[in-house]
């Protein structure tokens, strides 16, 4: 069914953003889903909005499975404010931070059940980098325990471990075999970390997202879509700094 009247320049469909572009060239309609993780829809000049909502909405399911084959974040992360009460995860746990007076220690500590940060690093404006500092340092204390296990059942050998910011992905194989990890995966949930961690493993000599290299993941992890669309799903509550 067409209509007269234009489209909308963009279209939110559910928790999703599209851009829509329009074109007489077009007898279907389409979804990209760009590197950078935004949402691109296609449609024939004069589609009918309320059938091209219907059909985008029947492709959530879709969208989110690429967002997380892609390895992206959505990029609709939360602000903090670094102020008492003020929420941040942690494997997949909620804490609050606590501002303290503590002026020898500069580190964030996880302390019965709060995340307490120095007061005197907030004030001079360095909170959010003590903060990212913190969660580097865990995760460079924890990966390699959590790795170890999946290297033998994959057997795998990836090179070194570095967690630094990879922008919108979680995760990523570098040269020589580099195992890189964003340092706000350390938010995720155990299980959707354990999916980025099988994900990378199985890009040794498999950089493409080929048959192969799906099927090197399934063996390891049987449910693994399931994973990976929960993590795109989360990845969209969680800070990036």
């Amino acid at each position: 069914m067409s209509t007269d009247l234009a489209l909308p320049r963009q279209l939110m469909i559910g928790d999703l953003a599209f851009a829509v572009r329009e074109s007489e060239h077009r007898r279907t309609v389409g979804i990209t889903v760009d590197r950078d993780g935004s949402l691109l829809l296609h449609a024939p000049a004069g589609c009918d909005l309320d059938a091209l909502a219907s059909w985008a909405w029947s492709k959530r399911g879709w969208v989110f499975r690429k967002l997380a084959e892609k390895h992206l974040l959505l990029p609709a992360s939360p602000d903090k404010d670094f102020v008492t009460g003020e929420g941040f995860d942690y494997l997949g746990r909620h804490y609050r931070l606590q501002l303290t007076d503590r002026s020898v220690d500069s580190d964030v500590k996880l302390e019965r059940g709060r995340l307490r940060i120095p007061r005197p690093a907030v004030d001079a404006g360095d909170g959010k980098a003590t903060m990212i500092r913190w969660y580097r340092h865990r995760a460079l204390a924890w990966l390699p325990r959590r790795i170890s296990p999946w290297t033998e059942r994959m057997s795998l050998e990836p090179g070194e471990l570095d967690v630094r910011d990879l922008g919108y992905r979680w995760g990523s194989l570098g040269k020589n075999d580099r195992l890189n990890i964003h340092w706000a995966a350390m938010q995720l949930p155990v299980s959707l970390l354990d999916y980025v961690i099988v994900h990378e493993l199985a890009h040794i000599g498999r950089p493409r997202h080929t048959s192969a290299f799906w099927s090197t993941v399934q063996r390891a992890l049987p449910d693994y879509d399931q994973r990976r669309t929960r993590l795109a799903t989360t990845g969209a509550t969680l800070w990036l700094g």
